[in-house]
């Protein structure tokens, strides 16, 4: 009998028409197809057992080999998500006397101090009960390491008082921190933090740093407090040789 070039087709109509069929593994489906690809190929020549058999071991060693590299990968997923999951959730407090917000000519908005205090003070999410201390020339030296984790720059509330009274609460995203190196009182050298904000639409609606200046290209006040976003990175402290501070587990004293 002559077979038809359309012959792995009817063959797969065939088996998959056995009830059951549909219950077999991705590998052993793997391997029904593989020999119905050898059967195909080698139409109208007698096939010896061997080289079915073949095909079938093959496929079985193809298939284990990728089963245990997807498990592998898995495994590793897994542990990076059970560390981070583990690790602390730090959010940050920072204070600051005559903090000056502007404008720059393209538009850009700053907050900067030469009398930030210096320390940044960190704690924790719940469950934990953390608290440590950073030095702020240090936390702005690796202000942008320490949120190098795909997830984008901080949002903070800043707290602005100023004549004695507590005037706004704005909200923005801390795009970028630096240091400017400037002349402190009496001619010595200084230096100065700042950080470039930036407010998504629903900050903007909320209260805006347009509103907050009245329209000013700039405005000084007396005194600002930074509430900033959590960092969640189980290395946290490689980016930083002076914390000081407990470190407890969830719901220490």
């Amino acid at each position: 009998m002559k077979l038809v070039p359309s012959f792995a087709l009817l063959l797969a109509a065939v088996l998959f028409s056995i009830p059951g069929i549909d219950a077999l593994s991705d590998a052993e489906m793997e391997s029904v197809v593989n020999i119905m690809h050898v059967l195909s190929e080698n139409r109208g020549r007698r096939l010896r057992p061997d080289d079915v058999v073949g095909v079938s071991a093959k496929s079985a060693k193809t298939t284990s080999k990728s089963a245990k590299a997807s498990s592998s990968s898995c495994q590793a997923k897994l542990d990076t998500c059970e560390a981070a999951a583990a690790a602390p959730k730090w959010l940050f407090v920072q204070m600051a006397d005559m903090c000056t917000l502007y404008r720059n000519e393209d538009g850009e908005y700053h907050i900067e101090s030469s009398k930030f205090h210096k320390n940044t003070e960190w704690f924790t999410d719940r469950p934990f009960q953390l608290e440590a201390t950073q030095p702020t020339s240090e936390w702005f030296n690796n202000f942008t390491e320490l949120f190098d984790d795909e997830k984008g720059m901080p949002n903070a509330a800043l707290t602005i008082v100023n004549d004695d009274i507590s005037r706004d609460v704005v909200v923005s995203v801390f795009a970028e921190g630096y240091i400017k190196d400037t002349e402190g009182e009496g001619g010595g050298e200084g230096q100065t933090y700042g950080y470039k904000l930036e407010q998504s639409t629903s900050q903007e609606s909320v209260m805006s740093l347009d509103a907050l200046m009245d329209g000013e290209d700039s405005v000084t006040l007396d005194h600002c407090s930074m509430f900033i976003d959590l960092i969640n990175q189980p290395d946290i402290f490689k980016w930083t040789n002076s914390v000081k501070g407990g470190y407890f587990s969830a719901g220490g004293d």
